[in-house]
């Protein structure tokens, strides 16, 4: 798999090195400013890998599908309705996840189950705690919204779920949600130690996605629930 990297950060440089490791080729790097003013063609690449900022990604990943290139995008606070529209509409791949870790997947199945088998009983109060680096621009996370959703989907919970997000250091991510009773507390927990887990987790993804030959916007929570009823990861 020949790949580009848009956004050439932390991120941008934890996927390279995940290519790498897995066996691919990086076919070129570029800053999230650089890619739009790229005139002629680009490199020749199977996947792009965007992670840019919420001001960059609504202008950088429809330039990319409008190249006929798949993207996996890992940008999160920006609406990504119309670059889905564009995916179906050109019959290009495009898989966005606000969380690309394979431990955030079974915590979020972990959660919905705890929200299914608590909600018939009210004193279980739902709450999300996220911590993430200092230089994170979005809050809550999207990780986090995402949890908060899956809880609230639940039929029988009708009450919101507070998210407390803090910015501190250098945390890649954590992740805790809490089922507050009288006299107990259920707690799910995920830390991510290291970038590379959402660098794997991408890669990995973007494997799926070439090989399934799948087009259109397609979700994290696709690759993951399809590798896990096959009983086999790639």
């Amino acid at each position: 798999m020949r790949a580009l990297l848009v956004g050439y950060g932390k991120m941008g440089k934890a996927i390279g090195a995940a290519l790498v490791q897995r066996g691919h080729d990086v076919a070129g790097r570029f800053g999230r400013g650089e890619i739009l003013s790229f005139s002629s063609d680009l490199p020749a690449c199977d996947v792009a890998f965007e992670f840019t900022a919420p001001d960059a990604a609504p202008r950088v990943v429809p330039f990319l599908l409008s190249k006929k290139i798949p993207v996996v995008s890992g940008t999160t606070g920006w609406d990504v309705t119309s670059a889905a529209h564009l995916a179906r509409e050109q019959r290009i791949p495009f898989l966005h996840s606000s969380n690309f870790s394979l431990g955030v997947a079974a915590l979020r199945r972990a959660v919905a189950a705890a929200a299914a088998a608590l909600a018939p009983f009210p004193e279980f109060e739902p709450g999300i705690v996220e911590r993430h680096h200092a230089a994170k621009k979005d809050a809550p996370s999207g990780t986090a919204r995402v949890l908060a959703l899956d809880i609230s989907r639940e039929p029988l919970s009708k009450r919101s779920v507070p998210i407390v997000s803090l910015r501190q250091g250098a945390q890649p991510g954590e992740h805790s949600v809490f089922f507050e009773g009288a006299d107990e507390t259920v707690e799910l927990v995920h830390r991510a130690r290291s970038r590379s887990i959402f660098a794997q987790g991408a890669v990995r993804a973007a494997e799926w996605m070439i090989v399934s030959g799948r087009s259109g916007p397609l979700t994290f929570d696709e690759f993951f629930d399809d590798l896990s009823l096959k009983g086999g990861a790639s």
